[in-house]
C-alpha cells in the first residue's frame, strides 16, 4: 500500500456530492518484510578530484514533511507543517576504502588517496572508475532531514550485485553491429548457445537481430504459446526475415516488447540463450567500439567478509559481467580492485536488494517464576500495537500454592514471524530478522558494539536474546513529537526529530533498568520495553554507528494470587459426519469455558484464568461423568472457547500445568482455539479476540485438514503477514477426478476479476472457480430407452469480484497441480490477509444452501439446489441428488444395490433435485453457451421490488437499480453472459447493449 493511507468516499448524488463522516478509530496493520532493489547512482554528475569516500543517496520512501510552526487558523491555534514543504526522506549509501574512515564513520568527499578516481554515464547506469584498493559499500543508518536533523534508519542488504567494465563505451543501438555476451567471456551464436567464440550480430534499424551461420541468415524470433495465464514464451531462431522479430534495447539489454509484457535475452545455467532468468541478462556491446585493453582482477567477499566467494579476471576477452551475492544479511558488502596498470581505472555500478530492519513483533510471553525458581508459568500475549496484552494492561493470575511474595516476572519468547533461520527452526529461508530484547543476556553482551563482537552478533544462542528479566521505569523519549500536541504553545521554527536508542541515552533521560520483583496485591505497575533488530553480518570497518533499529512497548503489569475452578459448557454443532471410509454417528461440539472461584460463585467476564492441564483434565472428567453434551472423545471437540476469560496459563517446565501444544493435540483436526483480547499462542489455528469484540484476529496461519469436520462459531480475520492453508486430498482411490472437484471453503480467495482464476506459484497450483448457471442452466440431454443417459449442464466462471464468497460452494476446474502422492494433496489453497466467515451451518441445518440452478429438459422443469457441508453428510440414494465424481455429476440413482446411501465429505458439495430430473443419470459440465432458448417461457415481463432491482429499457441501453445487495447476471438470448457485477442497495448501473432480449436474474428485459 505505501506509506500513505488514502480515503475516499463515493456519494455521487447524496446531498449534491457533499456528506461526512465520523472517524471512531480505524486499525492499521503494517509490515516491513517486503524486500526491494536499488540501482545505487552517486549523488554528484562529476568528481572533480578523487575521493576515498562517494555518497550513494536513495529514497527511503519516508516522508520528509520539513519546518513546524505554529499557526492559527479559524480560531484554533496549533502546529502545522506546509505540505507544499514535504518530500521524501533521503539516505546515503557510502562506497568508501579505509582512508575514507574519520572518527570510526565513513565521510562523504573525504579526500583520503582519492582511489574513486571517476564518474561515468552510459546512458542508463552510472560506472564508478575505481584505482586498485579493497572496498566497502555500507547501509546508511541516518537519513539527513530538512533543517539538517538526522532521522535513525536502518537496514539489511539481502542481496548484492557488481556490474565490471573494463572501459565505458557507448550504449547500443538500432543500426549497429553488435555482441551479445553473458558478462564472462561467452557470446550467443546462430543456435542460441553461449561459446568462447565471437559471432557479431547485426542489430537492423527495424529491430531484427541476425547473423551468419555457414550460408543462411539466421533471425531472432518471438514465440509464444498457451492461452491466457498459461502463455509461455520462448525464444527461436528462422531463417525467413518475415518471420523474425523485432526487439528493443535499453543501450546493454536486448527485449522483446515494452512495459510489463517484455522479455529480457538471458542465459541459463548450461549456457543457452532463453528469457528471463533474474540477475543473468544478457549484456550487448558494440562490436565497432574497440575494447580498452585495461586489465584487472574483481574479488568479491562472501557474508562474513572474510573468504572471497567470486573472482573475476577482466580484460579485453571478458571486458564486462556481473558478480552476483545472495543469501546475505550485511551491514556492508566488500569487494577489492587489484591488477591495474599506472592510471587505469576499474568501472563498477552497485545494486543491491534491501530489507528494512524490523524490529515490530507480534508476540511475548510473560513469565512468573518462583522465588527459588523452581517453578514457571507462562502466558503469551500480542504485542502488535506497541502495547502488550488486553488494552496494554495484564493481570497476570497465579494459584495460590504457586507462592504470594517474591515472585518474579520476565519477558520472553519474542516473535516475530520473519525471524532467520538461527531462531530454532533452520529449515527457513529468505527470512533475515534478528530481533531481541535490550538489556537481555546477548544485548548486554554485545554492550551497543557490534563492531567488537561480529562472531557473537553472527551466531549467538537465541534463547539467550529473546528474554529479559528487567523492565525499564520509563519511556525513551524517541521523538520530539510531545512538544506539537494539541495546547502546546511556542514561538519559531522546529522539524521533527528521532532519537535512536542507546543505554547512556536512555540513563541521561532518567531512565533505569530494574527487575521485576512482585507480590500478590501489588497494585499495576508500568513495565518498558525495547526491541532491536540488526543485521547478522557486520563486515564494514566502521566503528559507530550500529546498524540497529529499534521498536519500544510497554504494559501496565499486575499480580494476582488466587485459584479458579473451570467450568465447561458444551454445545452441539453436528449430529453426525461423514470422514473418510465411514459415517461417524457421534455428535461433535464446541467448548466454552467460564470459570468459578473456590466458593462456587460466578467470575465476571474478562477475568480470571486456567492453565491448560487444568482444561485437559476437566474435558477427560466431563467425558467419563457424561456431562450434558459432552462428546464420546476429545477429537469430536471442533472448537474451544476461552474469549470470556482473562487468560490461559501454561508451563514449559512443570506437566502439571501444562502446555496449548498438549491441549491443541487433543482437540479434532481442524479445531480453533478461541483465545482472550491481547492473548495468543505461537500456533496454528489460535485467534484472539479483535478489540472491539465483534470478530477474532489472528497472528497465526491457519491450516485446514481437509475431509475432517470444520466449524467456526466467529469470524476471523488474518493478517497480511498470515495465511490460510487447505490442502485437498484426493477423494478415493476410485474417484477418478482429474479436472473438476466441488468446493466450499470457509475463507475469501482472491481471484481474477475478469476469469475467476487463482494461481498460487510456490505449490504450483492453479485453477478456476465456477458455478452453475441459475437459468437455462440444462441442454444437449441424450436418451436411452426410458432414461436421459445425460444432458449438460453450463456453468460460468466467478467473476466480477475480486474474492470468492465464504461458505459458498463452487464448482474448480483444476488448470495445473502437482499431485502429492505421500499424503494424496490434489492441490492447496493459500491466501494472505483472507477472512474466514463464522459458519452459517447449525444443528438442525449442517447443510449450506448455495445456487439454485433452473431449466428444461426435454420439456420438463427443472430445478437443482447446490448444498455444501463441512461436516459431511450421508445422504439416502433414493432422493435422486447429484453428487461430484468421475469429472461430472452423477445420479444417486445410479448406485446398486449394493450402496443405500450416499457419501459426501467435508469440504465438498452436492445438487438436490427440487423438481424434474429424476430420469437424469448424468450431468456432464459445459461452459458454452446454453443455444436453447426455452427458458424464455418462464421469464417475467416486469421487475419487482422482490427480485432485489428495478429497471428501465431505454434505446441501446438497460439501467438496473438494486434495492438490495446483489450480484446482477445479463445474458442474451443464447444464454451467454454479457454483463456481471455486484450492486448494493441503492446503487445503479447502466449497460450499453444492442436491442434485443435479455434476462437479467430470471426477468425478461427487451432492449430497443
Amino acid at each position: 500500500m505505501g506509506n500513505i493511507l488514502y480515503f475516499k468516499q463515493d456519494h455521487p448524488t447524496a446531498n449534491n456530492g457533499f456528506s461526512w463522516i465520523d472517524i471512531v478509530s480505524f486499525v492499521i496493520t503494517f509490515e516491513c518484510t517486503d524486500k526491494f532493489d536499488e540501482n545505487l547512482k552517486p549523488g554528484v554528475t562529476t568528481l572533480m578530484s578523487g575521493v576515498s569516500c562517494l555518497a550513494l543517496p536513495f529514497q527511503t520512501q519516508r516522508v520528509d514533511i520539513g519546518p513546524i510552526t505554529q499557526k492559527t487558523d479559524k480560531g484554533y491555534t496549533s502546529y502545522k507543517y506546509d505540505y507544499n514543504n514535504v518530500k521524501d526522506l533521503a539516505a546515503d549509501f557510502l562506497l568508501y576504502d579505509n582512508s575514507g574512515i574519520v572518527g570510526g564513520t565513513a565521510k562523504p568527499g573525504t579526500a583520503g588517496d582519492g582511489n574513486i578516481a571517476k564518474l561515468s554515464f552510459d546512458g542508463t547506469n552510472t560506472y564508478i572508475g575505481l584505482k586498485n584498493n579493497t572496498y566497502w559499500l555500507e547501509t546508511p543508518t541516518d537519513a539527513v532531514a530538512q533543517g539538517g536533523v538526522n532521522i535513525p534508519v536502518g537496514y539489511r542488504i539481502v542481496g548484492a550485485r557488481l556490474v565490471y567494465v573494463n572501459n565505458i563505451s557507448e550504449n547500443i543501438k538500432k543500426g549497429d553491429k553488435i555482441y551479445i555476451t553473458d558478462g564472462k567471456g561467452k557470446y550467443m551464436n546462430a543456435s542460441l548457445k553461449f561459446t568462447a567464440t565471437k559471432v557479431e550480430w547485426n542489430y537492423a534499424a527495424d529491430g531484427k537481430l541476425s547473423t551468419t551461420s555457414g550460408n543462411s541468415t539466421v533471425y531472432l524470433r518471438h514465440e509464444e504459446s498457451g492461452f491466457f495465464l498459461w502463455k509461455t514464451y520462448s525464444l527461436k531462431t528462422t531463417n525467413k526475415s518475415d518471420q523474425a522479430s523485432a526487439f528493443n534495447t535499453d543501450g546493454t539489454s536486448l527485449f522483446y516488447g515494452s512495459g510489463t509484457d517484455s522479455h529480457i535475452i538471458s542465459f541459463d545455467s548450461n549456457g543457452n540463450a532463453v528469457y528471463d532468468i533474474t540477475q543473468q541478462n544478457a549484456i550487448a556491446l558494440n562490436a565497432n567500439v574497440p575494447v580498452s585493453d585495461n586489465s584487472f582482477t574483481v574479488k568479491v567477499y562472501d557474508k562474513t567478509g572474510e573468504n572471497v566467494a567470486h573472482q573475476v579476471t577482466v580484460n579485453r576477452e571478458n571486458p564486462t559481467g556481473d558478480i552476483v551475492l545472495e543469501k546475505i544479511n550485511n551491514d556492508a558488502i566488500k569487494f577489492q580492485i587489484e591488477g591495474l596498470a599506472g592510471d587505469q581505472l576499474a568501472y563498477v555500478c552497485l545494486q543491491v536488494q534491501l530489507e528494512a530492519l524490523n524490529p515490530y513483533i507480534d508476540k511475548m510471553d510473560i513469565s512468573c517464576t518462583q522465588p527459588s525458581g523452581e517453578k514457571k508459568l507462562k502466558n503469551q500475549y500480542l504485542a502488535d500495537d506497541f502495547t502488550i496484552g488486553t488494552n496494554g494492561k495484564v493481570d497476570f493470575a497465579v494459584p495460590t500454592n504457586f507462592g504470594t511474595t517474591g515472585l518474579r516476572f520476565a519477558f520472553e519468547g519474542l516473535h516475530h514471524k520473519n525471524a532467520d533461520e538461527t531462531y530454532g527452526d533452520h529449515t527457513v529461508v529468505g527470512k533475515h530478522s534478528r530481533y531481541h530484547f535490550v538489556k537481555s543476556e546477548y544485548y548486554d553482551l554485545i554492550n551497543e558494539n557490534l563492531q567488537d563482537h561480529r562472531s557473537e552478533a553472527a551466531d549467538y544462542d537465541y534463547t539467550k536474546k529473546i528474554e529479559v528479566k528487567v523492565a525499564g521505569t520509563q519511556a525513551f523519549k524517541c521523538n520530539n513529537s510531545d512538544i506539537f500536541k494539541a495546547g502546546t504553545t511556542g514561538d519559531g521554527t522546529y522539524y521533527y526529530v528521532e532519537d535512536r536508542y542507546s543505554n547512556t541515552a536512555y540513563n541521561t533521560q532518567g531512565g533505569t533498568w530494574q527487575k521485576m520483583l512482585v507480590n500478590n496485591g501489588d497494585g499495576y505497575v508500568k513495565r518498558y520495553l525495547v526491541v532491536c533488530d540488526e543485521t547478522r553480518y557486520n563486515i564494514a570497518p566502521t566503528t559507530t554507528p550500529r546498524h540497529a533499529f529499534y521498536a519500544y512497548y510497554s504494559t501496565d503489569l499486575k499480580l494476582t494470587t488466587v485459584d479458579y475452578v473451570p467450568e465447561l459448557t458444551y454445545t452441539k454443532v453436528y449430529n453426525d459426519a461423514v470422514v473418510p471410509n465411514t459415517h461417524d454417528a457421534n455428535y461433535y461440539v464446541g467448548v466454552k469455558v467460564s470459570l468459578k472461584d473456590t466458593d462456587d460463585k460466578p467470575i465476571a467476564a474478562g477475568q480470571g484464568y486456567v492453565y491448560a492441564k487444568q482444561i485437559i483434565d476437566k474435558i477427560a472428567e466431563d467425558i467419563t461423568n457424561k456431562k450434558e453434551n459432552a462428546p464420546v472423545d476429545t477429537k469430536h471437540i471442533l472448537y474451544f472457547d476461552a474469549s470470556n476469560i482473562n487468560s490461559l496459563l501454561f508451563s514449559d517446565m512443570d506437566p502439571t500445568w501444562g502446555t496449548l501444544t498438549d491441549l491443541k493435540a487433543k482437540l479434532g483436526d481442524n479445531a480453533l482455539l478461541y483465545m482472550p483480547e491481547g492473548v495468543t499462542a505461537n500456533l496454528k489455528n489460535v485467534v484472539t479476540k479483535s478489540l472491539s469484540g465483534d470478530d477474532f484476529v489472528s497472528e497465526n496461519d491457519i491450516e485446514l485438514v481437509d475431509q475432517q469436520p470444520f466449524f467456526a462459531p466467529y469470524s476471523i480475520r488474518l493478517n497480511a503477514a498470515n495465511e490460510v492453508v487447505y490442502k485437498r486430498k484426493v477423494t478415493l482411490n476410485h474417484n477418478e477426478t482429474k479436472k473438476w472437484v466441488s468446493l466450499m471453503l470457509p475463507f475469501t480467495v482472491a481471484v481474477d476479476t475478469e476469469t475467476g482464476s487463482y494461481v498460487q506459484t510456490k505449490d504450483n497450483c492453479a485453477f478456476t472457480f465456477y458455478t452453475m448457471n441459475t437459468d437455462n442452466t440444462f441442454s444437449n440431454a441424450q436418451e436411452t430407452g426410458e432414461y436421459i443417459y445425460e444432458a449438460d449442464a453450463h456453468f460460468s466462471p466467478f467473476t466480477g469480484v475480486p474474492v470468492t464468497k465464504p461458505n459458498q460452494s463452487y464448482i474448480v476446474s483444476i488448470d495445473q497441480m502437482e499431485e502429492t502422492n505421500s499424503d494424496k494433496v490434489l492441490f492447496v489453497v493459500r491466501q494472505s490477509g483472507s477472512t474466514i466467515e463464522a459458519t452459517p451451518a447449525t444443528l438442525t441445518q449442517p447443510l449450506i444452501q448455495g445456487e439454485t440452478a433452473t431449466g428444461k429438459i426435454k420439456g420438463e422443469a427443472t430445478t437443482l439446489v447446490n448444498y455444501g457441508s463441512y461436516c459431511g453428510v450421508k445422504v439416502p440414494k433414493t432422493d435422486g441428488i447429484f453428487y461430484f465424481n468421475k469429472d461430472k455429476f452423477i445420479s444417486s440413482l445410479l448406485l446398486d444395490e449394493r450402496f443405500q446411501d450416499v457419501y459426501v465429505l467435508p469440504f465438498r458439495s452436492y445438487y438436490a433435485c427440487q423438481s424434474g430430473a429424476n430420469n437424469v443419470r448424468y450431468l456432464n459440465i459445459s461452459l458454452e453457451p446454453n443455444t436453447e432458448t426455452s427458458w424464455i417461457d418462464n421469464a417475467t415481463e416486469t421487475a419487482t421490488t422482490s427480485a432485489g432491482f428495478m429497471f428501465s429499457a431505454e434505446t441501446g441501453k438497460l439501467t438496473i437499480t438494486a434495492t438490495k445487495d446483489l450480484r446482477t447476471n445479463i445474458r442474451n438470448i443464447n444464454g451467454q453472459t454479457i454483463d456481471t457485477t455486484s450492486l448494493k442497495a441503492g446503487e445503479t448501473r447502466t449497460v450499453a447493449l444492442p436491442s434485443g432480449i435479455y434476462m437479467v436474474n430470471g426477468t425478461k428485459v427487451v432492449v430497443r
